[in-house]
């Protein structure tokens, strides 16, 4: 599910438009393959693209500036941890622009991967959110957008 806001059709709308989860071993250059099983030793990245639309969209990202604030989060399905996995914030919030895209890096061992014996399942959801913050005071023109999904599992393969 994707939600953006604010969202009025036509003057300035949002969308979550890629989320991607990259393992290293998965890679052909110049292709990149999305993985759904990831080695809990290994290091893996996410790419987030997202789109800003519009008639106010160079006038609102004028007004805002400063950088996107993009954050992945993992929820476990079962049990284990619900953590922040990545977070970026050197995207600059161009009004000349309305295709933005970052690749977000998380380290090995961040999460746990399934175990039988136990409660921990090794299966998370992720979640995506966009956010640019405003100083501009009342009513809030904050913008943000959210992704859920891709469901990864983390295990050993050993």
């Amino acid at each position: 599910m994707q939600q953006f806001d604010p969202n009025i059709p036509g003057l300035i709308e949002g969308n979550v438009t890629t989320v991607v989860v990259l393992d290293p071993a998965n890679t052909f250059p110049p292709f990149e393959v999305g993985n759904h099983v990831l080695n809990r030793d290994d290091a893996f990245q996410i790419k987030v693209e997202w789109k800003i639309t519009g008639l106010l969209r160079p006038l609102w990202l004028s007004a805002l500036g400063g950088n996107w604030n993009v954050q992945v989060f993992a929820e476990s399905i079962g049990g284990g941890p619900e953590i922040l996995l990545a977070a970026d914030n050197s995207v600059a919030a161009d009004p000349a622009t309305s295709d933005y895209a970052v690749t977000l890096n998380v380290p090995p061992s961040t999460l746990d991967e399934g175990d039988p014996g136990s409660q921990t399942s090794g299966i998370y959801k992720l979640v995506v959110s966009v956010f640019l913050n405003s100083n501009l005071g009342q009513p809030g023109f904050d913008m943000t957008g959210f992704n859920e999904g891709p469901i990864i599992q983390v295990e050993n393969p050993n």
